[in-house]
């Protein structure tokens, strides 16, 4: 489902006016899961799951195609882990 076919079923169940604010309410919402990430570095959906922040630490790797070691900075990456009724629904 591309980000438009969401936005669409989003205004049609809520029964909106409009596509604006459909779009506005799903990144109102994204904007408050970025921003307790922010602050908490763990958002959780009570039996759909939770996304956290783990660092990930700086490593080496060979390169396969220039046969050199390179170097990964240290970064931080989002994680999705899901729950238990997001689980039963998708199998």
């Amino acid at each position: 489902m591309k980000e438009t076919d969401f936005i669409k079923e989003y205004k049609k169940e809520r029964k909106l006016k409009n596509i604006k604010d459909s779009k506005d309410r799903i990144e109102a919402f994204w904007e408050a899961v970025v921003e307790g990430l922010i602050e908490d570095e763990k958002v959780i959906f009570k039996g759909w799951g939770s996304f956290e922040i783990r660092e990930k630490k700086e490593r080496t790797f060979n390169n396969p195609k220039t046969q050199k070691w390179e170097k990964i900075e240290a970064f931080k990456k989002i994680v999705f882990k899901q729950g238990k009724t997001l689980k039963k629904n998708m199998n």
